[in-house]
């Protein structure tokens, strides 16, 4: 649920690629509490780096979803650890969206 998000408002999960902060193109991000959902909107593309071990311990299935036609295309399953970069699929806006693996969370949007 979309209420369990939490801003990322310290830059610990999406720690690199934000853009400026008073400007049009400033990267968004929240997390669920618990880790299980990560979310970060992305105005324009560009390559972002999010801390994985901020998320639930085990692995997170990534996904780009695209605001303009509300598909989403799977970006791969990760090990929760360390720092990992990710970049859309081509331009434009676009939101990444990991959860935790274990849940089996259907793509954004379905």
């Amino acid at each position: 649920p979309w209420y369990d998000l939490v801003p990322d408002q310290d830059h610990k999960v999406v720690t690199a690629g934000l853009g400026e902060f008073w400007g049009l193109d400033y990267v968004t991000a929240a997390v669920t509490g618990d880790g299980g959902t990560m979310m970060a909107y992305l105005p324009s593309a560009r390559t972002i780096t999010v801390d994985l071990s901020k998320l639930a311990k085990g692995r997170a299935r990534a996904w780009w979803y695209n605001p303009r036609t509300g598909g989403a295309t799977e970006a791969g399953t990760f090990a929760t650890e360390g720092a990992m970069q990710f970049t859309p699929p081509s331009d434009g806006d676009w939101v990444i969206v990991l959860d935790d693996a274990s849940k089996h969370i259907p793509a954004p949007g379905s």
